[in-house]
């Protein structure tokens, strides 16, 4: 489980930087790299905590299944655009569902 949390974790960090980036509270063109890498990160572990779900019959694993799908489709999608945001703002949802299955059972 704490594999399923650190993905979580890396997402919401990642998330939350895009955020404030759109909303002008940071300027990120300093460090560009920052959210590539987090990025990078989110997907490794939310791949990583997908497979590990399914080998341990995780409740969590269906819901995070779509966000590895939106998670390849993002770099087709240019930053800064409402369909960057659209994927991302899934993404977020598929957490929350995977969050609630955990708390759940």
């Amino acid at each position: 489980m704490i594999l399923f949390y650190a993905a979580t974790a890396l997402f919401a960090a990642n998330y939350l930087l895009g955020v404030a980036v759109q909303l002008r509270l940071v300027d990120s063109r300093p460090f560009r790299w920052l959210h590539h890498a987090l990025f990078f990160l989110v997907f490794a572990s939310a791949a990583l905590a997908v497979a590990v779900g399914f080998w341990r019959g995780e409740p969590y694993r269906w819901a995070l299944v779509p966000v590895l799908v939106l998670y390849a489709l993002l770099p087709l999608v240019r930053a800064g655009t409402f369909g960057h945001a659209v994927l991302a703002s899934l993404a977020l949802l598929c957490y929350g569902a995977a969050l609630s299955w955990v708390l759940l059972f």
